[in-house]
């Protein structure tokens, strides 16, 4: 199936000269979400994962299905001030600003499986961030999901030592 009908960009959004890319037509489609999550769960049946691990807000729709899916813990990256007691941080630079993510410090053991899920690759930030938090935790990376990539961002060049899974890959900056 081709998704790239369920993505759409908005141009200044959040802020100007910022495109903003919108996976949401994808998880009102039934038919094509569970065509998405099957294709995901295809990329994932080799590997054996501990845990998923999904990053705030909308890497949690995707990565909530597949833990559901694949019957296994789910995890959430979140944003400051949302996680109670202990966690670990890591701040970042994304493609507006910067930003900071935590975890709890107690949710992955030394040595789990890892598969962090989130709505979009675009620069490499966000998803180093990631990578460092369940590194700190003592998990290991073992796949990196998202529904969309930004090509022209070249964030896989930064993360070419994980297994990436996309479903929808924009080569070109453009409006959809």
């Amino acid at each position: 199936m081709d998704y790239k009908e369920f993505v759409k960009s908005y141009k200044d959004f959040p802020k100007k000269d910022v495109l903003f890319w919108d996976f949401t037509y994808l998880l009102k489609n039934v038919t094509a979400r569970k065509c998405a999550i099957n294709e995901i769960k295809e990329f994932l049946k080799n590997k054996n994962i501990d845990k998923i691990v999904a990053i705030e807000s909308k890497g949690f729709t995707i990565g909530s299905i597949l833990a559901y899916d694949l019957e296994l813990p789910l995890v959430l990256i979140r944003k400051p001030n949302l996680i109670p007691g202990k966690f670990y941080s890591e701040e970042f630079v994304k493609e507006y600003g910067t930003a900071e993510y935590q975890i709890k410090d107690d949710a992955i053991e030394k040595n789990e499986k890892i598969v962090i899920v989130y709505d979009i690759m675009a620069g490499s930030g966000a998803s180093k961030a990631a990578i460092n938090l369940v590194e700190k935790s003592g998990g290991i990376v073992d796949g990196l999901v998202y529904i969309t990539e930004l090509e022209y961002l070249k964030g896989r060049e930064d993360l070419k030592n994980y297994d990436i899974f996309s479903l929808v890959k924009i080569p070109e900056k453009g409006i959809s």
